[in-house]
């Protein structure tokens, strides 16, 4: 049997001593002390940066608060105020039920309450209730306060704008917007000028002279939103390129630009008749060429997939079913440890790509094993379908665009001979 000791904090802010991390510990060990509860010596569970409205699922220090008292470990409840425990009144009456059905006293250092006192739950039932007043008056004047920054035409939030921080140059971009007379023609000039953006990946850049160079990109959109914001006479519209091919064309998410390593997009002419990968980026990037035909690139493509190996030689190879198994395992504790709130929803779309991509590999093997005789007259999306089960990636020259290297989803799948045809 053991007394708990709970603390939570929603936003962490210098200065505010009276609800730090340290503040809280000492008070409640003050506390426990004083009602001679494990001679001091307490089980802390905490929850930082999480806010009291959350219930036990998303706060996972709260929820093993709860299974120690309903499985009979804990004997007391510490905490610093009932605000730390929550902000939810209902949310504060269940813990109330629980503890008083199990002979939990509830002990606050800041509020001076002890449920195991009649007095005590009347007042803690009086403060839960101001506590979730609290947060609903704090939740209105930050409404309150985004409405009057909306009507004053200003950005709610607490991010600077571009041009507020050292190094950004918003003069560099109105001049290379004007020059260029677009915002496309903008990031171009202004990526030929080495001028760096605000929080823009990295991306390798390949040169005329065959150098490549590391280089944050500036693109269309980016420049129109700096330059919309300090020109009024700017156009509200920028002119869409290509729409994007999808699986509807064969070397669909398999090409990347030689130049910028961008992915292709497949765009078919009017009639259908001719297919071209364009490079998006050739608008922002210098580029050598920025789009290549697709009749252009087939043939070294057909000559590389008819390397596949015969169907009983891929059976033997096989796939891995049980990684399958092990892949879905941990996409559902990705899931669990989301909704227990260990990882923010950015962590957990991150965590979860991987898994997914791993799980298309294997469906790519899987497809290759029981589709191995690939059918050129197929339609497109069904080639499509075979190609990406086979190759990763299809690197093309930077000169000439014609593809120069494949990598094999399943490298052992390649035979060094020439399928006979």
């Amino acid at each position: 049997m053991t007394a708990y000791a709970y603390l939570r904090k929603s936003v962490q802010k210098p200065g505010a001593r009276d609800i730090s991390h340290a503040a809280q510990e000492q008070g409640i060990r003050h506390l426990a002390e004083r009602h001679h509860d494990n001679d001091g010596d307490l089980l802390f569970l905490t929850d930082w940066n999480l806010s009291g409205r959350l219930g036990a699922d998303r706060r996972p220090g709260y929820a093993q608060l709860l299974d120690a008292i309903t499985s009979g470990r804990c004997t007391a409840v510490y905490s610093y105020s009932l605000s730390r425990l929550g902000r939810s009144v209902s949310e504060l009456g269940r813990l109330f039920d629980l503890c008083r059905s199990r002979g939990v006293a509830i002990r606050l250092v800041a509020d001076s309450i002890d449920t195991s006192t009649a007095s005590g739950v009347l007042i803690a039932n009086v403060l839960s209730s101001v506590a979730q007043f609290e947060a609903d008056v704090a939740s209105e004047r930050a409404l309150a306060a985004y409405a009057v920054k909306r009507a004053r035409g200003e950005q709610p939030g607490h991010g600077r704008k571009y041009g507020d921080r050292d190094g950004e140059d918003i003069d560099a971009v109105l001049d290379a917007y004007r020059e260029a007379g677009s915002f496309a023609g903008g990031a171009k000039l202004l990526n030929e000028r080495a001028i760096k953006p605000r929080n823009a990946r990295a991306r390798h850049i390949r040169r005329a002279d065959g150098t490549t160079q590391e280089q944050a990109l500036w693109w269309a959109g980016s420049v129109a939103s700096i330059v919309r914001r300090v020109d009024p006479t700017a156009p509200r519209t920028v002119p869409r390129g290509a729409k994007a091919g999808g699986t509807d064309f064969v070397l669909s998410r398999l090409l990347r630009c030689p130049t910028c390593d961008s992915r292709l997009v497949g765009y078919a002419d009017r009639g259908g008749r001719r297919v071209r990968y364009l490079c998006r980026a050739r608008s922002a990037v210098p580029h050598q060429r920025g789009s290549v035909t697709e009749a252009l690139i087939m043939p070294a493509i057909r000559a590389e997939a008819s390397r596949l190996q015969s169907p009983k030689q891929l059976e033997a190879h096989g796939v891995d079913e049980g990684k399958r198994a092990d892949l879905e395992a941990r996409r559902v504790r990705i899931l669990d440890m989301f909704e227990a709130g260990h990882i923010d929803k950015e962590e957990r779309e991150g965590r979860l790509r991987s898994v997914y991509d791993a799980m298309s590999k294997l469906d790519a093997k899987q497809v290759v094993v029981h589709v191995p005789d690939l059918d050129w007259s197929w339609e497109a999306r069904d080639v499509n379908r075979v190609l990406k089960a086979m190759f990763e990636k299809i690197e093309l020259d930077p000169i000439t665009w014609q593809p120069v290297a494949f990598e094999w989803t399943v490298p052992e799948w390649r035979s060094e001979a020439l399928a006979q045809t």
